[in-house]
């Protein structure tokens, strides 16, 4: 009998952990926690991305990156991250955004259609050099991620975090506002989040795709902010209320990857006189259950709007 030991070929991809905050907590206290939290699950997932080119540990540390920068969004109006660490930061996601993009075409998007359909070698073709192109991105966010670059961005962020850093530059009155208990803190932010979501989905029927997509960002914020200060708040008041904007955000990520597929179609063949075929049907073809998936949406949106935010 084999008794080897045996290791998995690929590491696990690392989610958020649980964030617990304290009522007693005030808010600087609660953004290290947060922040903490969004850098261990961002730095979590390097090994993954750099050795293993994993696509589930790529997509893990972006959700991480977009988490982060939320937190700096929601607490702007009491301290303020430097312009040259926002500016590595962006740096960052142009490396590691492309790459997922890529991923979600090549390995959800066409695999659901080609799976719906007989596809035949235009359609193939167009799949492999999805493929190609995902693998080929991955290699810049890996090479990314190995980088000084990457290193000095985390380390800098940490000592900032660790240090306090933003103290230097405030006025008295966010220090004063710093000190403030988290929870009025966390009220106003989530009722100024879903007043800005409410608005936003009021024109939902016959919305384009950039309204579209300006409401998904609405409704990811509302959740990171839902999520990050859901221990303060009765958990029968919260579950609810995250699992109606996860859902609807989920809709509304499946119409964004359509539109994003369309525009990496386009791409793909730029030159390319042998996927003009398979990628102008595929484009048609997405275009036309984009029409189609309105009725979920607004389905889903009528579900979401009776709910209050938690506070």
């Amino acid at each position: 009998m084999d008794t080897a030991v045996r290791f998995p070929t690929t590491p696990k991809a690392i989610r958020a952990r649980a964030l617990k905050l304290s009522a007693r907590m005030n808010v600087e206290k609660a953004f290290q926690t947060i922040m903490r939290n969004c850098l261990d699950q961002i730095e979590a997932n390097e090994n993954g991305v750099i050795k293993y080119h994993d696509v589930e540990s790529l997509h893990q540390m972006r959700v991480g990156l977009r988490r982060l920068r939320s937190a700096l969004g929601m607490f702007d109006e009491v301290l303020s991250l430097p312009m040259a660490l926002r500016q590595e930061l962006d740096w960052l996601v142009s490396r590691l955004g492309p790459a997922r993009d890529w991923d979600v075409l090549a390995g959800s998007t066409l695999p659901r259609i080609t799976t719906a359909l007989d596809a035949d070698a235009a359609l193939v073709r167009v799949q492999h050099a999805a493929a190609d192109q995902a693998v080929a991105l991955h290699a810049v966010a890996g090479a990314a991620v190995a980088s000084e670059r990457y290193q000095s961005l985390i380390g800098r962020l940490e000592r900032w975090l660790d240090e306090r850093g933003w103290r230097a530059m405030q006025l008295p009155a966010d220090k004063v506002r710093l000190k403030m208990r988290i929870g009025d803190f966390a009220s106003g932010i989530l009722e100024k989040d879903q007043q800005r979501l409410l608005k936003r989905g009021r024109k939902l029927k016959g919305a384009d795709p950039e309204a579209r997509h300006r409401l998904r960002i609405a409704a990811k914020k509302t959740r990171y902010a839902a999520e990050f200060f859901a221990a303060l708040y009765p958990q029968k008041t919260v579950r609810p209320y995250v699992k109606a904007l996860a859902s609807l955000q989920d809709e509304l990520g499946l119409m964004n990857d359509a539109s994003v597929a369309d525009r990496l179609l386009r791409q793909l063949s730029d030159g390319k006189e042998e996927l003009k075929d398979g990628t102008g049907f595929l484009r048609g073809y997405l275009a036309s259950h984009a029409r189609l998936g309105g009725g979920t949406l607004r389905k889903l949106w009528k579900r979401f709007v009776p709910l209050r935010a938690p506070g």
